[in-house]
């Protein structure tokens, strides 16, 4: 079963005893695919008798993330780091932030990983630290891969590799599709939904280069989803199969589209959380 993640506070310096600063870290899940998104929510909760202030020093963040493989490597930041800005908690007061990991810290690599966040209260100059929490980062399967080309809106060409690919998130198997270009730069992860694995997914491009998928979703149920060269989401759909199955279909001029099928308007939903109890 799916639960969220939820990890209280400790303190990581000594002091003074009148603070009572809580830090709590939250991850959707404790399992992702290399290059996903992995948003962490950092909740700092001020029990102290007195205001505290979280205040960027000299394009230091006062939020960090200590994060680790299991080989023992610490992971670096990538540029500067989230900039919070200053910010005043009074007594009784909860600030939440949320993060992507991923465009902050050179998460390159699959393997297991250990984080927590680092809160630096400037006006005790102390930090307090969440508990640590463990993270598995897996590179997928791969089930298709074709490249493009798109011009973008100042008519430049380029080419984009499309990536379909199969993960394992708890009991279901999710299908998402990479945007990559020739030289390996990652523009984006986009998770497509659960998959149903005796149906085959179907995946194509078209004559502007966006990226089209339709797969099995459940029993009945059928996701069509179109991306486009910078990774954005330009459509989903759910359809059924009820009165006619649905087909992802080619023409001769190069437009890709679904044919049969009925339209459901229903979006996927990530799971909460991949955690066993």
């Amino acid at each position: 079963m799916f639960r969220l993640a939820t990890i209280a506070a400790a303190v990581f310096l000594a002091v003074p005893a009148w603070a009572q600063i809580n830090v709590r870290l939250d991850l959707e899940r404790d399992r992702y695919l290399l290059f996903e998104s992995m948003v962490a929510t950092v909740e700092i909760q001020n029990y102290s008798a007195g205001p505290v202030q979280l205040v960027d020093q000299e394009s230091a963040p006062w939020l960090k993330f200590e994060i680790t493989r299991n080989t023992g490597e610490r992971i670096g930041i990538v540029g500067s780091g989230f900039l919070g800005g200053t910010v005043t908690l009074e007594p009784g007061q909860t600030l939440a932030k949320s993060i992507n990991l991923v465009a902050y810290y050179q998460i390159r690599e699959p393997g297991r990983y250990r984080i927590r966040a680092l809160a630096k209260i400037g006006n005790l100059g102390s930090a307090f630290a969440s508990r640590e929490q463990t993270v598995d980062v897996v590179a997928g399967r791969q089930m298709f891969n074709k490249s493009a080309g798109f011009k973008d809106e100042s008519g430049t060409e380029g080419l984009r590799n499309y990536v379909l690919l199969e993960v394992q998130l708890g009991r279901q198997v999710w299908l998402y599709a990479r945007v990559e270009d020739q030289g390996g730069n990652i523009y984006g992860v986009i998770p497509l939904g659960e998959w149903v694995t005796f149906s085959a997914p179907k995946a194509d491009t078209d004559k502007d280069g966006n990226f089209h998928t339709l797969h099995q979703a459940q029993p009945r149920h059928f996701r069509y989803s179109i991306i486009s060269p910078k990774a954005g989401v330009l459509k989903r759909q759910s359809l059924s199969n009820y009165n006619s199955l649905p087909n992802l279909t080619r023409s001769e001029d190069g437009q890709v589209k679904v044919i049969g099928g009925e339209s459901m308007d229903r979006s996927p939903r990530l799971p909460q959380s991949t955690k066993t109890p």
